[in-house]
């Protein structure tokens, strides 16, 4: 069986080939925001529900655990952020690597297939939302937990 990146191998067989692995990189980013997307609302929802239930003038235990409650979900919301945002970068270097294989090894006429992953253009367009996503949420929490802390 030849390797992938064997010149040898037909230039259409070798486009499918590159082209099925963006594909497959694609679809892991697409559920890596998925992922990150349904963990910031759990975490936000609850969040949200320990500050309405805090009460001021509450002299008891819970008032301290609620607040430590608070500090744990930002800390771990913002590990969140750091973490899904490194997986997503993880995918994009991917996709970059096999791009450049493809670039290398491409043997008919650049006409003759479409572009293995659209314009540099369409490219940083559709990457907006993964890398700027976490960046804004890892903001936010990390507000949210130097306020708490102070």
């Amino acid at each position: 069986m030849p390797h992938i990146a064997d010149t040898s191998l037909p230039q259409f067989e070798h486009y499918s080939i590159i082209r099925g692995q963006l594909e497959h990189e694609d679809n892991l980013m697409s559920g890596r925001l998925s992922w990150f997307v349904a963990s910031q609302s759990f975490l936000f929802t609850a969040y949200a529900i320990l500050v309405n239930g805090l009460h001021p003038a509450t002299t008891d235990g819970t008032a301290d655990s609620r607040r430590l409650l608070l500090v744990l979900i930002s800390a771990l919301a913002t590990a969140t952020c750091i973490l899904i945002f490194l997986s997503i970068l993880s995918g994009i270097a991917a996709m970059a690597n096999l791009r450049r294989l493809y670039e290398r090894t491409a043997t008919a006429s650049p006409g003759e297939f479409p572009p293995i992953q659209g314009s540099r253009f369409t490219q940083l367009l559709g990457l907006a939302a993964p890398i700027l996503l976490p960046i804004l949420f890892m903001s936010a929490w990390l507000l949210l937990l130097l306020r708490r802390l102070a």
